[in-house]
């Protein structure tokens, strides 16, 4: 079994320079399967270019709440037709950002609720983004019921439990594996193994030793590991764990 990393950004602009030794990494690192996230259309259609003979990528889309104002009918329902092709996945990351958002949250919610909808109509698994917008995030969740995870959680175990409850994966990032984390170790001590999902969000949330550095899939190993030392369980068992969990949300 391989590792894995199920939300990450490789079809951002900063990895445009040196892509091809971003791939050779988690081919070294034995990272050898990854769902890329598009905000953007643009983004979206560039990650389908991105091959590599011993890497496998998926692919998922939506509209980031920081973008709802800049998201009209016309955009919404592009959107929803492209969610309908086989090649999408999942639609996310979607979801809520008061911490960012604090002047429009009533569009956020808006947007939200679409996409919920949406989800329910088709049949597909989303990716939730959600900071400083947890109970609204749940309140939502709980009243149009579908399949998803709740990306780079960073929120209280409780609510977590809450969340798996709903049906929910929780996503762990590097974020774990930092001097100051205290949620995402108390978060991995309440969610069953077959709820549990590792991400990196590259570029972003670089887990320690490599803080400073622009993050990679590759980096997802620091989380993985950071998880078994904690839980005192076997990195092959949970390789496999993590395999089975990644193409049962996304019915691969």
């Amino acid at each position: 079994m391989n590792w894995l990393d199920s939300h990450c950004h490789i079809n951002d602009k900063a990895f445009r320079d040196d892509l091809d030794t971003v791939l050779e990494n988690m081919v070294s690192n034995d990272v050898r399967k990854a769902m890329i996230i598009s905000s953007y259309i643009d983004d979206y259609e560039f990650g389908f270019s991105i091959k590599h003979p011993e890497l496998e990528f998926k692919h998922s889309l939506g509209v980031y709440p920081g973008d709802v104002d800049d998201t009209d009918e016309e955009n919404l329902k592009r959107f929803e037709e492209l969610y309908q092709e086989n090649r999408c996945q999942a639609i996310g990351e979607i979801g809520l950002d008061y911490h960012w958002g604090k002047e429009n949250r009533e569009r956020q919610l808006e947007v939200f609720e679409r996409h919920l909808i949406m989800a329910q109509k088709l049949d597909k698994p989303i990716i939730v983004h959600s900071r400083d917008a947890i109970q609204d995030t749940y309140d939502l969740m709980k009243k149009y019921p579908v399949s998803g995870v709740m990306h780079c959680y960073s929120n209280s175990a409780e609510m977590a439990k809450e969340f798996v409850k709903l049906g929910y994966y929780i996503s762990i990032s590097g974020t774990i594996t930092w001097k100051n984390a205290r949620e995402p170790l108390e978060v991995i001590k309440v969610v069953p193994l077959d709820r549990l999902l590792i991400e990196t969000d590259c570029p972003y949330l670089t887990p320690a030793p490599n803080r400073g550095k622009r993050n990679e899939p590759s980096y997802v190993v620091y989380t993985g590991k950071k998880i078994c030392e904690e839980l005192g369980i076997d990195e092959e068992d949970f390789k496999k764990q993590l395999n089975e969990n990644y193409h049962r949300l996304f019915r691969l």
